[in-house]
């Protein structure tokens, strides 16, 4: 994250928005994820998982980008800019300025990383998992498929993050932001932090599914509503695939 000067709560900055929002976007990509495989003819297959995951990551974008975008302004604001403190009132300075539809900048290119990202995710850990639950390779096939998700799709992530940051109008979408981006930067900036966000997302995805894996055994002794049980899976799990810590934020629009 880059840091303009300041306080040391610029640090910090954002960091409401996406905290709001966790447990809401978690609820949607695993209720969707398991409704969907429900709903298919062969819910155990590799191919029903990576639809499944593609279904999830699709639908959460919804929620995930207008709260992504208002931590990434957030960040990046300046003291003087006027952007305040605060996911709601975030929110709605960014609706007052650009109009109801400025949440969603971004959404399209949110949801281009979001659906093959929990593909990815979902699948890979299932072929890692099969046959052994232990915590041991719960945690490490969740860390896999967090970070493999991660590694593949991050540049999409970049392109994202720098089109969500930009209040002047710089880029005009996600193909013109791409191509502006390497331009100026290089293509290192592609892959610029890559290696902190990988490590970061192993950690937290492998704790993701292990608080997910022990949810599910924990529920199936109290309640057979699995709507309920999404509930206490979302309550308990970390930030996911995603995000959370935009990875490209190092840059001046």
């Amino acid at each position: 994250m880059y840091w303009r000067g300041g306080t040391i709560s610029n640090i910090y900055r954002g960091v409401w928005a996406p905290l709001g929002g966790i447990a809401a976007v978690n609820a949607i990509v695993f209720g969707a994820y398991g409704n969907t495989r429900r709903a298919l003819s062969e819910p155990d297959s590799l191919k029903t998982h990576a639809m499944a995951g593609a279904a999830a990551g699709a639908l959460q974008s919804l929620a995930c980008a207008p709260v992504e975008l208002i931590k990434t302004r957030q960040q990046l604001a300046s003291a003087g800019e006027g952007m305040p403190n605060g996911a709601w009132a975030g929110a709605r300075h960014i609706v007052k300025i650009g109009g109801f539809k400025a949440l969603f900048r971004g959404l399209g290119i949110t949801v281009a990383r979001d659906s093959p990202a929990f593909a990815i995710y979902f699948t890979s850990y299932e072929v890692m998992t099969r046959g052994d639950k232990s915590v041991s390779r719960v945690f490490t096939a969740g860390g896999v498929a967090g970070a493999l998700s991660w590694v593949i799709l991050y540049p999409i992530d970049v392109v994202k993050s720098r089109l969500q940051g930009d209040t002047i109008g710089k880029y005009s979408g996600a193909w013109d932001c791409f191509v502006k981006s390497i331009r100026s930067d290089g293509w290192r900036c592609m892959t610029r932090g890559v290696v902190a966000v990988t490590l970061r997302a192993f950690i937290s995805n492998g704790a993701c599914f292990t608080a997910v894996a022990w949810t599910e055994q924990a529920w199936q002794h109290c309640s057979s509503d699995s709507a309920v049980k999404t509930l206490a899976q979302a309550a308990v799990i970390s930030d996911a695939v995603r995000h959370h810590e935009s990875p490209d934020l190092r840059f001046d629009i």
